[in-house]
């Protein structure tokens, strides 16, 4: 047993290893040239020019990294899947469910 204050993991919780998104975003930050671009400035000046040269792949990433992917409509003729109708139907078979004669008395008196 441990003493008040005394930690049972001394060590405390082992070091994940990194991950590729680190390994790739540590790797973008560095130098080539001192005082140069960091090679992920580097990296986003190749993707304009190959957008600006007509790549439309690459401006389509571009902008979708900017300002966001667009959101993606879906339309649907079956109601079964709108969530709004699964509430609405859920509603209605409450309302309709009959009232006990001390509902209806109080409905009564408040009209």
């Amino acid at each position: 047993m441990w003493q008040p204050g005394e930690s049972g993991n001394p060590a405390g919780r082992p070091r994940k290893a990194h991950s590729l998104t680190q390994m790739l975003r540590e790797y973008g930050e560095r130098v080539d040239e001192e005082g140069g671009p960091t090679r992920a400035q580097q990296l986003a000046e190749v993707m304009w020019k190959a957008a600006l040269k007509g790549d439309r792949d690459i401006a389509k990433y571009i902008i979708d990294r900017q300002d966001g992917k667009p959101k993606e409509r879906v339309e649907t003729n079956d109601v079964t899947v709108n969530p709004i109708y699964e509430m609405l139907k859920k509603l209605t078979e409450q309302n309709a469910e009959p009232k006990s004669e001390t509902d209806q008395l109080h409905s009564a008196e408040q009209s």
